[in-house]
């Protein structure tokens, strides 16, 4: 039986004590007080059954006084030793906790700032899935490691001087437990590795069964469920991914079960060995209070080694993960970027030269050729029906893609040569999907718990049109949004959600403002006071309306209608050729057939 790893475990282990080394040394210390103590305590169990039986077995002549010493003195060192591991344990077991935090915050830096490409690809997340699940628990992966790396060298040295000593009794009782060894810790790799065959499938399987139980639980889809009965849609949904993540636990298990039939057989014949041979040997003389210590010394051992197994299967099997994330964050997923900082001071002008672009594992160019030139302090209103390519083209300028072919640059400078955090830190964008976060209203637009510049918090409230209603709040702008974290937590309408939205990227003050679609959601006097303040919302920087209405756009500079991925179209706000209130349908219909294509 040959083990094979198909990752370096070492290197892996290596690195996990670096980290030790770089952040908490202390843990070393408590290592070795927990190791030495915790290797010791068991042997007390071994010799008191053989001191109490070698007394009793005197007789009348057994003295009550060295019975008691025996029994006391057991309790005592048992007690203090006990006392010693189990508070060292305890004082760094939470040290260990704190590696893994910081291990989560480490890959939540790197998945906030990986290439947004990625957070639109579902294989992303099935082949790093495991790989991020490794900082998720306590008794798994990195954390599951560490533990196990703690407390195995305990067991082992425990382990081999009790062999050695059975082994010198009879070297066939150790033999029989070397093999249940060598076959337990088979079967254990044969079952992982069946298992990390399927972690594409698993992941896959744990995604889709989420999705469903977030949806029974996200206070968001009540209404829809209620109105639209879609109970037993969503129920009948969330059993087959139930089922369908079941049996492949099922078949994982059914291997494993097989396999245990030859773990079986070799405990069976370890059995044999050690009662047999302990057996003849107390019947051609040993006394009975050695069987007793041996037998209670082979017992311990089995327990012993079948936590080492235990132990060394978790870090070998969980090692892999941790090798997996290890992995993902050496990864170079796009986050970083180039090294130029951000532009600071001024305003922007945006240029797309022959841009060319698809979507990942799609054939489909959302844009062919596109040229584009947006000037500095240009206020740029961009038409179009839903899938022209409105929101793509926000997302390509703000670097959350990257063009298929040609280039985008910001003041002549290429946007792959920017850092991505600096890149991001040049735009201040209302998205269609308004995300309001479970913190207090000042947290939601300053988008930090610290330093928040409070007045200027209530100035974009003011701005937007929300000041009023968070004056009428108790804690005003400490006052929570939402109920999940806080049950007293506000719930704004749709278009109050936009308007804060809005503030959060005045507030911001970014060199170029984004607003892609941000008065869906508003009422027509209140989307008019968007668009009256517009300017003053702004001011004299670069900004650009992303709309499906013309009739939106007449506070901007210059409107460009997109028509199948292309500029088809450029007007003026003060010579618009069509009345405001003609749809965009009609609008586009025109500009097609009527007036000749407008280059860039």
């Amino acid at each position: 039986m040959k083990f094979k790893l198909s990752y370096p475990l070492g290197s892996t282990i290596k690195r996990l004590f670096d980290n030790v080394s770089r952040q908490n040394r202390k843990i070393y210390l408590y290592f070795l007080v927990y190791t030495v103590t915790a290797a010791i305590y068991p042997f007390f169990s071994v010799i008191l059954p053989k001191l109490l039986i070698d007394e009793l077995s005197k007789g009348l002549y057994a003295q009550l006084e060295n019975i008691l010493k025996i029994v006391v003195g057991y309790f005592l060192l048992t007690s203090i030793f006990g006392f010693i591991k189990t508070f060292v344990a305890s004082h760094a077991y939470p040290r260990i906790t704190r590696l893994r935090i910081d291990y989560i915050k480490d890959m939540f830096d790197k998945i906030v700032n990986v290439e947004y490409k990625y957070m639109e690809d579902a294989t992303f997340f099935e082949k790093n899935g495991r790989a991020m699940e490794a900082t998720n628990s306590n008794d798994n992966g990195i954390e599951g490691v560490y533990h196990k790396l703690f407390e195995t060298p305990a067991v082992a040295l425990t382990a081999a001087v009790l062999m050695l000593f059975i082994g010198r009794l009879n070297i066939f009782i150790l033999l029989g437990l070397i093999l249940n060894v060598i076959v337990t810790m088979w079967i254990s790799r044969k079952t992982h590795n069946f298992q990390y065959s399927k972690k594409e499938e698993l992941s896959r399987g744990h995604r889709r069964k989420d999705y469903y139980y977030r949806t029974t639980y996200d206070f968001g889809y009540g209404k829809d469920i209620r109105i639209y009965d879609l109970k037993d849609r969503v129920l009948n949904n969330y059993k087959r991914e139930i089922e369908a993540y079941v049996n492949m636990h099922r078949q994982i298990k059914n291997k494993e079960y097989k396999l245990g039939f030859l773990g079986l057989i070799t405990l069976l014949i370890s059995d044999g060995l050690t009662y047999g041979i302990l057996i003849m040997k107390t019947v051609r003389g040993m006394p009975i209070s050695d069987f007793s210590m041996y037998l209670t010394a082979i017992l311990s051992l089995l327990i012993l080694i079948k936590t080492l197994i235990e132990n060394i299967s978790v870090i070998i099997n969980e090692g892999q993960y941790v090798y997996d994330f290890f992995l993902f964050m050496d990864r170079d997923y796009g986050e970083k970027g180039g090294d130029r900082k951000a532009i600071k001071g001024g305003t922007l002008e945006i240029e797309f030269k022959n841009v060319s672009f698809k979507y990942p594992n799609t054939d489909k160019y959302i844009f062919k050729n596109l040229n584009l030139k947006i000037q500095k302090g240009e206020k740029l209103a961009i038409v179009g029906v839903n899938g022209a390519g409105k929101s793509t083209l926000v997302k390509l300028m703000t670097g959350l893609f990257d063009a298929t072919e040609g280039e985008i640059l910001i003041n002549g400078i290429p946007i792959r040569d920017f850092n991505k955090k600096e890149l991001y830190s040049m735009f201040s964008v209302v998205f269609q999907d308004i995300n309001i976060l479970a913190y207090t209203i000042a947290e939601n637009i300053a988008c930090t718990s610290e330093n928040i510049d409070r007045e200027r918090v209530m100035e974009v409230l003011n701005r937007v049109g929300l000041g009023d209603k968070v004056r009428g709040f108790k804690k005003g702008i400490d006052q929570m949004m939402l109920k999940v974290i806080d049950e007293k937590g506000t719930e704004f309408s749709g278009g109050e959600n936009q308007k804060l939205a809005i503030a959060r990227a005045l507030y911001k003050d970014a060199s170029l403002v984004i607003l892609d679609e941000p008065t869906s959601a508003l009422d027509p006097l209140a989307e008019a006071e968007i668009y009256e303040n517009f300017n003053n919302l702004v001011g004299g920087k670069t900004a650009i309306y992303i709309s499906h209405r013309m009739s939106s756009s007449v506070f901007c500079d210059k409107i460009l209608v997109i028509d199948g991925g292309r500029l088809s179209s450029t007007f003026f706000a003060d010579k618009l050729p069509v009345p405001l209130s003609i749809n965009l349908g009609i609008i586009a219909i025109s500009v097609i057939t009527a007036i000749r294509e407008v280059e860039i």
